[in-house]
């Protein structure tokens, strides 16, 4: 049961973007899984990874439109958790924002250091430096696996707190993110 019958939610926007975001990173895994997975050469492969770059370009432009509609639209009223808790959402909300910022601006970097084109659902986009092997090698850890196992640790770290709030602390802070049931204000 709800602790909490003040309860507000996001606005429809807001969750869309949420959604949104979580749909575009299940993407990424499963066309990033599929490159890595597919024969060399194979249509499989060329494909997969057209479509991870598009995907992840596409998460850099919703992630910079949900950061500004939050910083425009009303927020709900924090839960009433301990301090360092919020302490704690704060920062791995901020570090999730940055990593949806990041890893895509690292993505771009990989493939055009490597001299090659980075598309946007077909659309070429200018490369910014050209051809520089230091910095794809570089870009091969920013954009890479010790970066895809920190952005799996900080997902799974969400998904975790939604449940234990859920759950643990059925304080309804989960429903204030779905666009069904709950209670508003």
């Amino acid at each position: 049961m709800n602790q909490n019958p003040t309860l507000q939610r996001y606005n429809l926007l807001s969750q869309l973007f949420h959604w949104l975001v979580a749909a575009l990173i299940i993407g990424l895994i499963v066309t990033n899984t599929l490159h890595q997975g597919a024969p060399d050469p194979s249509d499989l492969r060329v494909s997969s990874i057209k479509l991870h770059i598009s995907l992840g370009i596409l998460l850099f432009l919703v992630t910079i439109a949900r950061i500004l509609w939050a910083r425009i639209s009303p927020q709900p009223t924090p839960i009433d958790a301990p301090r360092w808790t919020l302490v704690a959402a704060k920062l791995a909300h901020l570090a999730l924002n940055l990593a949806t910022l990041l890893i895509p601006i690292f993505g771009y970097l990989r493939v055009v250091s490597k001299g090659r084109v980075a598309e946007f659902f077909g659309t070429p986009l200018p490369s910014i430096i050209g051809e520089s092997p230091w910095l794809n090698d570089a870009m091969h850890i920013f954009h890479g696996e010790p970066m895809e196992i920190f952005l799996y640790c900080l997902v799974g770290l969400h998904v975790a707190a939604a449940l234990w709030h859920q759950y643990v602390r059925r304080d309804g802070s989960l429903e204030r993110m779905l666009p069904w049931g709950g209670r508003s204000v």
